[in-house]
């Protein structure tokens, strides 16, 4: 299916799912009202919540990043992800080595 098709179909179901929450019915009462599978609606309902956690927990903007000049005595590179993990990497690293780990995990 085409990436249009695939939002549209999204589109849909997100206005249906706000319809029902506001509607004050239960899945069966509303699906029978609007002519649709009740477990079609639950599954895109569960994949629609799922996607709006997640967005709400792992929000798509930069963070700030303070980079200072490294030392020769530098010990190690401390990387604290905005979820709170910290991650330790020895000083003699290669940057670009640490780099990819980062977008590993942020990944």
């Amino acid at each position: 299916m085409n990436t249009h098709g695939k939002a549209a179909r999204h589109e849909k179901w997100r206005t249906l799912v706000e319809k029902y929450e506001k509607s004050g019915l239960s899945q069966a009462e509303f699906c029978k009202q609007q002519s649709l599978v009740l477990s079609q609606f639950v599954y895109y309902r569960s994949h629609i919540k799922a996607n709006e956690r997640n967005t709400a927990s792992h929000p798509q903007s930069f963070v700030p990043v303070q980079i200072t000049q490294p030392s020769s005595s530098l010990l190690e590179v401390r990387v604290i992800l905005p979820n709170g993990f910290q991650c330790y990497f020895p000083g003699q690293l290669d940057m670009a080595y640490i780099k990819r780990w980062v977008e590993a995990l942020l990944s």
